[in-house]
C-alpha cells in the first residue's frame, strides 16, 4: 500500500492557493481513517518559524470517518492563504490520518 503526494502552490496578487494531491500507487485499496472532519493540514515556514497554518482557528467535527482510495485513485484537497507577506517560504502538507504518513513540500516565493 503505497501513497504518494504532491503540493502545488499558485501565487497570485494577494493569496497563495494550495492543492495537496494524494495518490494510491499500490496494487490494492488503501483506507484513510480520520478522527475528525479535518482531512489534511498545510503550513508555511520561513527561517524555521511557522508563518501560517490552514487549521489555525478552525473547528472540525469530532467524528470517526474513512475514505478508501482504490489503486490509481487520486484525491485532492485545497486551501488558500490570504494576504501573505512578501518572502521566500517552504510549505508542507500532511494527511490528518494518524495511521498514515504522507507528506509533501514545496517552495514558494511571494513578491
Amino acid at each position: 500500500m503505497a501513497l504518494s503526494s504532491s503540493l502545488d502552490a499558485a501565487v497570485e496578487d494577494d493569496e497563495v492557493r494550495f492543492t495537496y494531491t494524494v495518490c494510491n500507487d499500490g496494487d490494492g485499496p488503501v483506507e484513510l481513517s480520520f478522527r475528525s472532519g479535518q482531512s489534511f493540514d498545510v503550513w508555511v515556514e520561513a527561517d524555521g518559524e511557522e508563518r501560517w497554518r490552514y487549521s489555525d482557528g478552525k473547528l472540525f467535527t469530532q467524528a470517526l470517518r474513512s475514505e478508501t482510495l482504490e489503486p490509481g485513485e487520486t484525491v485532492r484537497y485545497g486551501t488558500t492563504w490570504t494576504d501573505p507577506s512578501a518572502g521566500e517560504y517552504e510549505a508542507r502538507a500532511v494527511l490528518a490520518c494518524p495511521d498514515r504518513t504522507c507528506e509533501a513540500t514545496t517552495e514558494i516565493s511571494v513578491g
